[in-house]
């Protein structure tokens, strides 16, 4: 059975609500916390990775993950 996507649904996609990491990633916002919080932690463990020193590694992760979470908050407490 084919998959097929119309162009009503390929329209409102486009009104998702996103996330935007300060790298340009953008994390869909589902209304879920364990996804959320599943998908925010696999993005922060790419920034970490990306960083040798371990002590730069978990500011930047804090710093990713406070910023990404900030965003949920916010998106999340508007109508």
């Amino acid at each position: 059975m084919s998959q097929h996507i119309s162009k009503k649904k390929i329209a409102s996609s486009k009104s998702l609500l996103v996330i935007k990491c300060s790298c340009g990633a953008k994390i869909l916002l589902v209304p879920n916390v364990k996804v959320m919080g599943a998908a925010i932690e696999a993005h922060v463990a790419k920034h970490m990775q990306k960083i040798k020193d371990p002590k730069a590694a978990e500011v930047e992760g804090n710093r990713i993950r406070d910023d990404l979470i900030m965003q949920v908050l916010q998106k999340a407490g508007k109508p």
